[in-house]
């Protein structure tokens, strides 16, 4: 019973933040790997050059989370890759990363599921706080 309060509750959040209507916000395109939909979040939205937490939500056949999983990300290939924290076991994986001060940066996911691995690239248009 827990365990649905909690799904409930963060789908609630994730409806109302929906219909906020902020209409600078950006709508990042979901990716796939294997069976997995990848939706990337950025807060703020639209992303800032430096310091954002991104948010990586994944779900698997009929939305179903997926929450065995290493996901980490990095902005460019100097960066280090830097691993997402799950949250709860609801597919949800987040943590800040720098994303640089240029005005476009490909975000680099990679998920990692037993010894299988994917790189996943999101290009992000960035803004000037």
């Amino acid at each position: 019973m827990k365990n649905y309060l909690i799904v409930v509750t963060g789908m609630l959040a994730i409806f109302l933040t929906a219909c906020g209507g902020d209409v600078g916000q950006i709508q990042i395109p979901d990716q796939h790997w294997k069976d997995m939909a990848v939706r990337i979040d950025t807060h703020p939205n639209p992303p800032i050059a430096g310091m954002s937490e991104i948010v990586a939500i994944v779900t698997g056949p009929h939305g179903r989370p997926i929450s065995n999983l290493t996901v980490s990300w990095r902005s460019n290939e100097s960066m280090p890759w830097v691993q997402a924290i799950q949250d709860g076991r609801i597919g949800v994986y987040r943590r800040a990363v720098d994303l640089g001060g240029g005005d476009v940066v490909v975000l680099q996911v990679r998920l990692q599921q037993g010894e299988e691995q994917k790189v996943l690239l999101f290009p992000l248009k960035l803004t000037k706080d």
